[in-house]
């Protein structure tokens, strides 16, 4: 009776350990899902990142205001000047750092805007600064 008790207990701790070990690792697929929805601050990350901001932006309802931004870190922004009420053409290089989209302009102090996904299910990328600026990517 001893040899098969001994058995029993023998199966019973392997399965356990194999049940533990299959709850840890599904945990940690989880939480791998979860960072992949984050901007990370790594470099391969942020270089994944810019490549997804090269290209043109337009503010809705307002597609005068835009922003083009190109591989070499150097952006074109299309902005309108309240004080002069026209639209003016700004030039400068950019700097991508976690989510801070940090606008180096050649004639004025550099601006700070938010570039995050999306909420939930919407994949998409945003350009937002407070209530004032909000830009969706182009299509073209």
């Amino acid at each position: 009776m001893s040899k098969l008790n001994s058995v029993l207990i023998s199966i019973l701790c392997t399965i356990t350990f194999v049940q533990c070990q299959a709850k840890t690792n599904t945990g940690e697929s989880k939480s791998t899902v979860i960072l992949n929805d984050t901007i990370k601050r790594d470099k391969s990350q942020n270089t994944k990142v810019e490549h997804l901001l090269v290209g043109k932006w337009f503010a809705p309802h307002a597609a005068d205001i835009n922003i083009t931004f190109n591989k070499d870190r150097t952006f074109i922004f299309n902005d309108f000047n309240i004080k002069k009420e026209e639209i003016e053409v700004l030039h400068g290089t950019f700097e991508l750092n976690g989510n801070n989209l940090i606008l180096k302009y050649d004639n004025k102090p550099q601006q700070t805007f938010k570039f995050e996904k999306g909420k939930g299910a919407d994949d998409n990328y945003y350009i937002t600064k407070g209530k004032n600026y909000y830009f969706v990517k182009s299509d073209l």
